[in-house]
Parts: C-alpha cells; sequence; structure tokens
C-alpha cells in the first residue's frame, strides 16, 4: 500500500505507476499494489466495512462535513453552550482520546464521546471522527487487524510529516503486528501542528532499529534561484535538477496596500507575462481561509440553513464558475429537503459510483442546479424577492419530482426549510463586480490546500509577522507554511509584504536571495 496525504501526490503515483508497468510488460497488472490517501485508506479499510460493529448503526457509515441539515440534531455542550457533534477535532494525549472543537474549544471526555455515540447510531462520521472509529474497531474488533496486516506487509507512506497522533496509532498497531512501515517526508513541511501532525514521529523514525534512513538532496521541481532560498530557510543543501530559463523566474517581493488589491494582483499577472506563465498555471497563497476568501473575492453568502447552502451553490456557479463547489453545495442542499434517512446521499453522490441509481440522480440535481430558467435561480436576482420567489416553488416542485422518479421520501416542513431568513435586498453578488475585472482571476488557496502541487508561479500574501517568521526559518509552523508556499513554485514565487513594513522587511529578503519585483 501507497499512502500520501496529498491528493494531487496519489494522482501523480496512480498515472506514473501504470505508466512503469507498462513500459515493462504488455498487460498492465497492479500485482496487488493499492495506493490511496492515508483518510481514504482508513475509511475504505476500516470504517465502512467495519464501522458498524462499534458504532452501533445499522447500515454501512457514510461521511459528513457538517453541513449537512440533519447535523444541526446532534450537538455537544462545552458548559456554556451547544456546538455540532460534526465540529468536534479527535486528538490522542498521553495514550488518551481527547475532544476539541472550533476556536479551541474543549469537551469533556464522557460528553464528547456520547455525542459521537449518538451519531454514530445513524452511521455518520466526520474525517476526523473517521480516525476515532477506526482506532476503535482495530482495538475492539481483532480480526479487523489481523486481516489488514496480512493484506498489506508492507505500507510506504508518503507526506509522512503529516502524521497525526491518530494516524501514528493506527500504523503503530500495524506494525506490532508484523507490518513493515516505510516514511517519505520533510520535517520542514509540517504544517498541521493544530491537529497533532509535529514531524516527530518522521524525524524519529531513521533511529528505530532496522530502519534504514536514506536523503533525498535533489529538488526536480523549482529553478535554482528558488532552491536556494529554500536550502537557507531549512539549512538543507539540496541540488537543483532545473536550469533558469530564459523567461523572469525566481523569487521577488512586491510590497501591496490593503485597499489597493486589484493593483498587486494586476502586477502579479504583468510579471506571470514576462515569466511566461499562463493565469490558469498560478496561484494566490494565503494564510488562513479568511484572507483567501477576501482575496478571492469572495462574498458573505446570504441565507441560512439550506436557502444558505442554495446561494453557495448559485455564486459558485454564476461567479466564481467552480461548478465543483457548487454541485457540492447543492446537493446538500437538496438532500437537506429530503427525510434525514436520505442524509448519507450527498456523501455517494459525490464519490465516483457506477451505480445507475445514483448516477441518474446525480446527473439530475446537476440539471436542477445548472439550470436557471426551471433550476436554481440566477444569482444576480436580488435575493430576498427574486431570487427566493422563484426558488421556493421550483424546490418543492424538484422534490416532488425525485420522489416519482427515485421513490425517494420528502421532508417535512419545506416552506419552514425555505425561509428567507438571512437574505438581504441585494444580489447574491454584484454583476457590475465582474464587468469591472481587469486583470485575470487567479486561483485564490490557502498553503495547506496546495501540499504536493507544484505551480509554475505562486504570489503568497503575508502580514508582516508571516514574513519574519519565513526569514527565520523553519522552526515555527508559520514559518513552515512560508516555506510550503515558497517550494511548490516552479518558475516564480512573489511575496506580497505589507508597503508599511516593507522598508524593514525588505534588507532581510533581499540578503537571503530574494529580488525586488522588476518594474
Amino acid at each position: 500500500m501507497l499512502l500520501s496525504f496529498s491528493n494531487v501526490a496519489v494522482d501523480t503515483f496512480n498515472k506514473d505507476y501504470i505508466g512503469l508497468l507498462r513500459a515493462r510488460e504488455a498487460v498492465v497488472r497492479p500485482h496487488g499494489v493499492e495506493i490511496d490517501t492515508v483518510d481514504g485508506f482508513i475509511t475504505s479499510n476500516i470504517v465502512r466495512p467495519h464501522g458498524h460493529l462499534v458504532m452501533g448503526c445499522d447500515r454501512c457509515p457514510f461521511l459528513v462535513d457538517g453541513r449537512e441539515p440533519f447535523n444541526a440534531r446532534f450537538t455537544v455542550w462545552d458548559g456554556e453552550r451547544s456546538h455540532r457533534t460534526a465540529t468536534i477535532k479527535v486528538g490522542i494525549e498521553g495514550g488518551d482520546f481527547v475532544f476539541a472543537g472550533e476556536f479551541k474549544t474543549k469537551f469533556a471526555k464522557n460528553d464528547a464521546i456520547k455525542s459521537i455515540d449518538k451519531l454514530g447510531k445513524v452511521g455518520a462520521y466526520t474525517h476526523s471522527l473517521a480516525r476515532y472509529w477506526a482506532i476503535r474497531v482495530l482495538k475492539e474488533q481483532p480480526f479487523v487487524l489481523s486481516a489488514l496486516i496480512r493484506r498489506y506487509p508492507h505500507i510506504l507512506v508518503d507526506e509522512a510529516q503529516d502524521i497525526g497522533a491518530e494516524h501514528e496509532a493506527i500504523l503503530r498497531m500495524l506494525m506490532d503486528g508484523g507490518t513493515q512501515l516505510s516514511l517519505i517526508g520533510d520535517t520542514h513541511q509540517g504544517i498541521y501542528d493544530f491537529s497533532g501532525a509535529n514531524g516527530i514521529f518522521l524525524g524519529n523514525y531513521g533511529k528505530v532499529v532496522g530502519v534504514a534512513e536514506k536523503n533525498l538532496e535533489k529538488n526536480f521541481r523549482s529553478v535554482p534561484s528558488i532552491v536556494e532560498i529554500a536550502n537557507k530557510l531549512s539549512g538543507r543543501n539540496d541540488e537543483a535538477d532545473r536550469e533558469e530559463p530564459a523567461s523572469l523566474s525566481g523569487a521577488y517581493i512586491i510590497p501591496y496596500k490593503q485597499n489597493e488589491k486589484d493593483k498587486v494582483l494586476a502586477a502579479f499577472a504583468s510579471m506571470l507575462v514576462k515569466a511566461e506563465i499562463e493565469p490558469t498555471q498560478a496561484t494566490v497563497l494565503c494564510r488562513s481561509k479568511k484572507w483567501a476568501g477576501e482575496w478571492g473575492d469572495q462574498e458573505d453568502t446570504q441565507g441560512q440553513g439550506i436557502v444558505k447552502l442554495f446561494a453557495q451553490a448559485a455564486v459558485h456557479r454564476d461567479k466564481a464558475g467552480r461548478f465543483d463547489e457548487s454541485f457540492r453545495a447543492g446537493c446538500l442542499a437538496v438532500i437537506g429537503l429530503l427525510d434525514p434517512k436520505h442524509g448519507d446521499l450527498p456523501a455517494q453522490l459525490v464519490r465516483p459510483s457506477k451505480d445507475v441509481w445514483l448516477m441518474r440522480l446525480r446527473r439530475e440535481i446537476w440539471s436542477f442546479l445548472r439550470n436557471t430558467d426551471t433550476g436554481l435561480p440566477k444569482a444576480t436576482l436580488v435575493a430576498d424577492s427574486e431570487w427566493h420567489r422563484l426558488l421556493v416553488p421550483r424546490a418543492k416542485a424538484f422534490v416532488a419530482k425525485l420522489q416519482d422518479d427515485f421513490a425517494v421520501t420528502p421532508g417535512e416542513n419545506l416552506g419552514a426549510k425555505l425561509a428567507k431568513k438571512g437574505l438581504t435586498g441585494k444580489p447574491l453578488f454584484e454583476l457590475s463586480d465582474l464587468a469591472q475585472e481587469k486583470t485575470p482571476r487567479f486561483r485564490v488557496s490557502t498553503v495547506h490546500k496546495v501540499k504536493g502541487e507544484s505551480i509554475g508561479g505562486v504570489m503568497y500574501i503575508c502580514n508582516k509577522d508571516h514574513v519574519e517568521k519565513l526569514v527565520d526559518g523553519t522552526g515555527t509552523e508559520v514559518g513552515r507554511i512560508g516555506y510550503v508556499a515558497l517550494t511548490r513554485a516552479r518558475n516564480l514565487f512573489v511575496l506580497a509584504v505589507p508597503a508599511s513594513n516593507i522598508k524593514a522587511l525588505q534588507p532581510k529578503l533581499l540578503a537571503i536571495g530574494f529580488k525586488k519585483s522588476p518594474p
């Protein structure tokens, strides 16, 4: 089994592994090798087939992301207020489970387990809870552990610096039973401290008796000028395999003002032209989701509950052209109008499947979401009057159609679920915003979401603290996040520094190899 924490890496591994097999023999035979994400391995081998044994549900467990309307029925109390059970993050400290929530909320162990058990009885789990249930399955159902050890005598984990405490607990149980474990990773790229992934397991693994430690010292991604800066930040001495191109390349500093985002984006676009990089091959990176939303011109979504999900689907479709996100939000909204027993459908609909019934349902829902004339209304309509007036009868009619064609059960009180609460007298987004756009619309993301990717041109938006931590190296999580942003870039890296701090910070950046932006 070859595992990674990056979907991009898994796709690359699958493609390249098949290519290697084709080069060796006429018929492609995987020979028992499986390639997946770490969480994919956990859910497909442990939680989905065996989770019901400890969860107490009478169905195959299904993944939820917490936004599903039925999740509002499952809550946990922190001593002052209630939180959705789906927000619980599970960790391990001193060999025992600990439970936390958003904004560093702590939950009492008994209260958390009681609420998780209630959610488990309907078969629902989140990514964090999947690891909790997997550990319980392996401890309480030893035959599952024995079967996995026989099936996977050797497991190779890529991006191993991202192994958290729960992942480590699962891998150690497999190792103790006889599975051989190999790790590939870079402790300088550990950026998941908040989830317990501190890189210690990877850092100490080379000292284990019987483990051979080898170093990878050639960088195949970035141009030499970027690799040189990365070496200074990490203390490594990697060699660049590539040569500098004739076009613009390397790492540059560019000042920005918070109220002049269009100017810095236009400057980045200009540099991409000189670097001969298409806008589709460039990304603007931010430290947080909040910043990514602001730089991506994300608007505050109107509405509440199911109506808010429909609004998100409309904005993703009409403003950003993010049809994948539009479909995800739309699926949650549509299924939210059905009986709670259909709560596992959103997870099934976004997974690849050859089930004819699911394929037909997927097409039917997407037909409704993409059709602005008879389905989900245009996001440019006034939200609380025009948009909502069209949405309600269309959504009710669509649910009735699903009942007739797919034998699903509608939920109760559809009118209340489709109330206009939270909508305003403005459109979901202003069309004029797009008409005035003069620079390319870049992909905007957090650094965490691009782990494992190679990107032609990267601009990293920073504040003073981010830059100072980056210059100081990889000793802090913020410093490592900056290092990961830098090392995603193939040809061009642009560091956007607040104009008010540029005078103090620029000498430090120039000293480690950054250059002033070209005029």
